[in-house]
């Protein structure tokens, strides 16, 4: 196989690999479709989350090709969605059921070290399959499938903060995961009014069109934004705002929107040192809280795709060949802002 790897900041060389063998505990999955998250770009334009010399790819579908003969929890021709972190089932936090902050699951990860390879190529090899893979109905298309990952993420911020019904919320950031966020509130039917953040036009219809009462352009209302948010909220502010754009200027004014003794949300990641004044926060009594991956989230997304649930499709904005990764994939996404989710098909 010919896989690309990151090789050097802004950089990636397609080098030749063996297709991965199956040893004792391992599932080998032929890729479907494989999503470009923003953690690969900022490992593709820093190298700080993903280090250089990794195969990237963890938000992906396919079918096992091949197993252990000691692996009974999938067989060859199972349609599959992929957890790329594994707990390890032992630690602290694993052990109250809090996965994505297991110590071990970032090392064991796939797609995010230069120990494991992504799904970035034809085949990925899967060393906990019982862990990581989990089927999926035959009627869900493997494009859809491939939002999974990404969608489990959203459901999880959802469902560990503190809103509550008729709450007002913000969602700052109309990509993959505010979008995720947005579906996942209207179907739990706890949130009120929600108003998203977002200066792109195209995510801001995609916004509409999934349930968001209201969509303000935060740089072209700049000057009243606080004033909008304010008077639509009787004076008060939001309930809970979800900061989803990973952007430090969306970081530092979230809590300018959210009301005293009301929670931020951090969902959206950013790799850069950003100047905080916590005075707000602590003078008004507000909640920072940050959310990361999933526990157990990947059967209820699964489950609400089944059901139809989920506006999927209108998530991916374009579909490409490995061999345009870098071109159509990377360098794109850094040129513009209206791209929500590009899959990559081997």
């Amino acid at each position: 196989m010919k896989i690309p790897v990151l090789t050097d900041l802004e950089k990636i060389e397609f080098i030749k690999k063996p297709k991965p063998e199956v040893q004792s505990g391992d599932a080998i999955v032929k890729v479907e479709y494989c999503g470009i998250c923003g953690s690969d770009i900022h490992g593709y334009i820093h190298g700080k989350m993903i280090p250089i010399g990794t195969v990237m790819g963890h938000e992906f579908s396919g079918v096992v090709s091949s197993i252990a003969k000691d692996v009974k929890s999938v067989k060859p021709g199972d349609r599959v969605a992929v957890k790329p972190m594994p707990q390890c089932g032992e630690c602290y936090w694993c052990k109250k059921g809090q996965y994505s902050i297991c110590p071990g699951a970032i090392k064991s990860g796939i797609g995010i070290n230069t120990e494991n390879d992504g799904a970035f190529a034809e085949y990925v090899k899967i060393r906990y399959p019982k862990k990581m893979l989990f089927k999926i109905p035959d009627h869900v298309p493997f494009k859809n499938a491939a939002l999974i990952e990404p969608l489990a993420t959203s459901l999880h911020a959802v469902q560990i903060s503190s809103v509550k019904k008729g709450d007002c919320v913000i969602i700052i950031g109309a990509g993959m995961i505010g979008l995720g966020v947005l579906q996942f509130l209207r179907l739990s039917g706890g949130a009120g009014d929600i108003i998203v953040l977002e200066t792109s036009p195209k995510k801001s219809e995609l916004a509409y069109e999934m349930g968001a009462d209201l969509v303000l352009n935060p740089i072209d209302q700049t000057e009243d934004m606080e004033d909008r948010i304010f008077h639509r909220t009787k004076g008060i502010g939001a309930d809970v705002v979800f900061e989803c754009a990973g952007s430090p200027t969306a970081f530092q004014t979230c809590v300018n929107y959210v009301k005293s003794g009301g929670q931020v949300m951090v969902v959206g990641i950013n790799d850069k040192d950003v100047p905080f004044n916590n005075f707000q926060m602590v003078v008004r009594e507000i909640e920072m809280k940050g959310a990361l991956g999933y526990y157990d989230e990947f059967n209820d997304v699964i489950a609400y795709m089944n059901q139809g649930d989920i506006q999927a499709e209108q998530m991916i904005s374009d579909i490409i060949s490995l061999n345009d990764l870098e071109e159509k994939g990377f360098k794109h996404l850094m040129n513009t802002n209206d791209m929500v989710k590009i899959l990559v098909r081997p």
